[in-house]
This record gives structure tokens, sequence and C-alpha cells, in this order.
């Protein structure tokens, strides 16, 4: 079969692509010879990266967990014990001393230990607050055994339907030597 001049030119047009792609491939050796060396080469066990962010992540938690303790620390509230004039402790003004009195004192002496007058109110505010969360406790253990009571004794909603006012009746069989009266007594429309 004879080329005409088109065929001619597509065929010539077809073969320049070919080489030109010939010359801008890579070969398949070289390629081949690569993957192989990629392969060989021993990866790193960590990627840097990987470590970096690991390490930032860590820093992050342990700083927010400082932070937060901190913070837990100097935002505690004061507690103040209010009471009225005759329950508290009978102090008299020479036993309370000011701050500034006992930085005051001789440096050879042992300072005096003054008597804290909120001391008692604290013990007391702490018994009352773990009075209070003993009885909130109890409270808690009180609810828990009544609905523990409460889904024992459980009945679904349709269980009123099952049972009828004659379920006596449907549960006991008539015996067959009884007279015709207490046989009547079975049925419904019946006086017994």
């Amino acid at each position: 079969m004879e080329l005409v001049g088109e065929e001619k030119k597509i065929q010539t047009l077809f073969s320049e692509l070919r080489l030109a792609d010939e010359q801008t491939a890579p070969s398949f050796s070289a390629t081949w010879n690569r993957a192989q060396a990629r392969a060989l080469r021993p990866r790193r066990a960590f990627n840097l990266s990987f470590v970096a962010a690991t390490a930032l992540l860590i820093c992050a938690l342990v700083s927010l967990a400082w932070w937060s303790t901190h913070w837990q620390r100097t935002q505690q509230p004061n507690v103040v014990a209010i009471t009225p004039p005759g329950v508290g402790p009978d102090l008299k003004p020479a036993d309370v001393v000011p701050a500034s009195k006992e930085s005051s004192a001789p440096i050879g002496s042992e300072p005096k230990k003054p008597v804290r007058a909120a001391h008692r109110f604290e013990v007391s505010a702490r018994l009352r607050a773990e009075r209070l969360a003993a009885r909130q406790e109890a409270n808690l253990l009180a609810i828990a055994k009544k609905q523990a009571t409460a889904i024992s004794s459980w009945q679904s909603p349709t269980a009123t339907l099952l049972s009828s006012p004659n379920d006596d009746l449907l549960k006991s069989l008539p015996q067959l030597n009884e007279s015709t009266n207490g046989l009547k007594s079975f049925l419904p429309n019946t006086p017994k």
C-alpha cells in the first residue's frame, strides 16, 4: 500500500512527536534506579515537623496546667463569718494585735502569738460546710434509693389493659362434678 501525500505528512508529524516525547521523557531505567535507591535509603524514625508540633503541644499543656493551679490559688474567696455580738468569743482589746504591732516586737524576744478572733469562726464555718455537704450527700443517697425502688416496681403503661375484672374466672376452671348452681357462677351475667 502506497502512502499518499497527506498520509505521509501525518506519518512524519507523528514520528516527530514521538522523537520529541522520547527526548523529554526520562528513560525507564533511570526512573527505576531512582525508585530503588529511594526504597533502600533508611527513613527517619521521626519527622522533624512532627516532633516540633508535639513538643509545642506538650509545652502548651504544661503551661495551661500550671496557670490553672496558680489561678485557683489566687482566686480562693475569703470566708468571713458574721455573728451577733453575744455569740462570738470574748476578746479583750489587748488580745487582738494589729499587723503593724506584730512587726515591732523586739528581735531577741519571742513574739506573742495573738489569739485569732476569726479562727473559731473559720472552724465553725468549716463544720457547717461539712454538715451541709453530708446533708446533701444523704439527700442524694435517699433520692437514689427512691429511684431504685421506683425502677424495680415499674410496670408498663399497658399492664392495666392486660388485666380485667373477671381474671379470677379466667384463671380458675370449673369442676365437672359440681352442681349446676356452682357452674352458673362462672357465667358473667349470673349473680353468685
